[in-house]
């Protein structure tokens, strides 16, 4: 290799230990960097900016409509999966998913790396609210009215118009609250499709690296990917049929969420190997033996 950067007349690269990561406290084990400070910050911004993006500070671009157009017309019924509902299941089935990953390749809770589980949540709610803001983003671009919409916005200029004439101003006249009203028309593409999607398969990859078969079973690892894509189904099928989302804005939300999920992955993977030496000899495909069998094999 260096005869040929020689032709070319590129000076070989000089190999260097990268810096050092500076400590700022340790906490119950748990070394906590400026990188995981400048992390946190970011998300905070991040769920600022979506926030303001979701409840209509930011504005939507506004959209026309037709008259009677029936893909509008669905009643409003509520929620089968609301924010909330996803919101704690975001964390809580990661955080339980992977505490089971660790606790079935160690086999102990003693044995377990407070800082591998850090390591995953955070990477996992970094992904989430970039796949967040650049779905909110989506949304007030776009500014698709959802099925609901005559229902939930009562748009003044469509009470006496014909059927099949395009209105293209319209103020919304119904007695839900201005965030509700402004909600109606952020249906592509569905958020809670495109976070329960790049949830479950970032979990997909946990379980299928960290779930050492000899230790756990089986059947423990398929049972446990089960569960996160069941989840998933859940969250995004429930928005077509409680008529909030059209079925292409589910389609493109969980396209979206699984596709950042794989850069994830290997964004992960590269991690791991740089810091787990257990890791530098496999795949991305591959299990990662974390038992004593496997250690003492190596």
């Amino acid at each position: 290799m260096g005869a040929v950067l020689a032709v070319l007349g590129v000076d070989e690269p000089v190999s260097y230990e990268p810096p050092s990561k500076k400590i700022l406290c340790n906490i119950y084990g748990v070394q906590i960097s400026l990188a995981h400070i400048t992390t946190l910050l970011i998300s905070v911004i991040v769920l600022t900016l979506t926030i303001l993006l979701e409840y209509g500070t930011i504005p939507a671009v506004q959209q026309g409509f037709y008259c009677g157009d029936p893909q509008y017309s669905h009643k409003y019924k509520g929620e089968t999966v609301t924010p909330e509902i996803l919101g704690v299941t975001a964390v809580l089935v990661p955080l339980f998913i992977i505490i089971s990953t660790e606790l079935l390749a160690y086999q102990s809770f003693r044995k377990i790396n407070p800082y591998t589980v850090v390591f995953y949540m955070q990477e996992c709610i970094v992904g989430v609210a970039l796949v967040l803001l650049l779905t909110s983003i989506t949304k007030v671009i776009v500014g698709e009215h959802r099925p609901h919409f005559f229902d939930t916005c009562q748009p003044d200029t469509a009470v006496n118009c014909t059927a099949g004439q395009f209105v293209e101003t319209f103020t919304c006249t119904s007695e839900y609250s201005q965030i509700f009203k402004v909600d109606s028309s952020l249906s592509f593409f569905s958020g809670h499709s495109s976070i329960s999607w790049f949830i479950a398969i970032y979990l997909c990859y946990i379980i299928h690296v960290r779930t050492v078969t000899v230790n756990a079973g089986y059947i423990i690892k398929p049972f446990l990917i089960s569960l996160v894509l069941t989840w998933s189904l859940l969250c995004s099928l429930s928005r077509i049929t409680d008529r909030r989302h059209h079925w292409w804005d589910v389609l493109t939300g969980s396209l979206f969420g699984i596709c950042s999920a794989l850069y994830f992955a290997v964004v992960v993977y590269e991690k791991m190997k740089k810091n787990d030496p257990l890791v530098r000899s496999y795949k991305l495909t591959e299990e990662i033996p974390l038992s004593i069998h496997h250690r003492s094999a190596l």
